[in-house]
């Protein structure tokens, strides 16, 4: 499951930083989440033509996915903060243990 976030051209990026920083762990032990990744464009850097948060999720379980999303299980802070993104999600179909 990833979200985008465009910011404005003049958004404050640190406060994105700070975000990530005192937030993230929040779903350190959430369940059926197995993975997650905080992944941040900012104007200017490296090529970047935006300003952009996206959080990117790896669920092993879809429903407890959609709980997060519609449950009141997460979601609820990006929607009240940045307004509701367009989720995208894809269902894996196997997974490899790596070294």
């Amino acid at each position: 499951m990833q979200y985008e976030i465009t910011l404005p051209a003049d958004h404050d990026m640190t406060i994105i930083r700070e975000r990530v920083a005192t937030r993230g762990h929040a779903l350190d032990d959430r369940a059926g989440l197995g993975l997650k990744a905080y992944l941040i464009r900012e104007r200017g850097v490296a090529g970047s033509p935006v300003n952009q948060y996206a959080p990117f999720y790896l669920w092993h379980d879809p429903g407890r996915m959609g709980e997060f999303l519609v449950g009141g299980g997460g979601f609820q802070g990006i929607v009240g903060d940045f307004g509701r993104p367009v989720v995208q999600h894809w269902t894996g179909l196997a997974v490899e243990g790596g070294c």
